[in-house]
């Protein structure tokens, strides 16, 4: 991981899509990821993350309003949920209909979700749009990234060609990607969630992040 610094962090549920709110009053809503572009809505917090600590949501140009007071605890390895310091629940999505509320009584795998830097987000841009690099798997080229379906409601990986990479397991992957320069290549080793591993060789596109 960087050293311990205040940056910008998004918020990204278990199945791949970023936390947003779209108007500075409104609810928090999912929407899908969009490679080379960067949610309006973030959090500024010192990096990595120290579990519990208070969520302020803010935008580009102001502070997010109308959300509960709400907290961020540890939910596993690298993964965090929402806490409403008044009512005790945790905030949750439904991959199903894009539903979201803050009435879960407790942290099950929709209240999941994952924090990411910059960095981190540039690298799945790079594994998702490969105009902005190519990409080889064990020696081959392996078509972009995709996120699992809500039929197979497993969470926290993506794929890739046929290899269902963890996501929270390869933070540093993703950041050592994101940050390649352009016309650059970077060797990576992704790991799965059962610890199984495949190389990445990654040539970088003149293409900006």
């Amino acid at each position: 991981m960087s050293e311990n610094r205040l940056q910008r962090l998004w918020v990204m549920d278990w199945f791949g899509h970023v936390i947003e709110q779209p108007s500075e009053d409104g609810p928090l809503i999912r929407s899908y990821f969009s490679p080379g572009s960067y949610p309006d809505t973030f959090i500024l917090a010192s990096w990595p993350l120290n579990t519990p600590t208070r969520v302020m949501f803010r935008h580009t140009s102001s502070v997010a309003h109308n959300l509960p007071d709400a907290q961020f605890v540890e939910a596993g390895a690298n993964l965090v949920a929402l806490e409403d310091q008044d009512s005790g629940t945790y905030f949750s999505i439904n991959p199903r209909n894009h539903d979201t509320h803050w009435n879960s009584p407790a942290v099950y795998d929709w209240e999941r979700f994952i924090l990411l830097t910059k960095e981190m987000l540039d690298g799945l841009s790079v594994l998702q749009d490969h105009s902005y690099g190519e990409v080889e798997m064990n020696g081959q080229p392996v078509p972009p990234l995709t996120w699992p379906s809500v039929v197979e409601n497993i969470g926290n990986f993506a794929w890739l060609g046929g290899f269902a990479f963890s996501i929270t397991r390869n933070l540093e992957n993703l950041a050592k990607i994101g940050t390649t320069a352009p016309g650059a290549s970077v060797e990576v080793t992704l790991v799965s969630a059962h610890g199984d591993v495949a190389e990445l060789v990654i040539v970088r596109s003149e293409k900006e992040l």
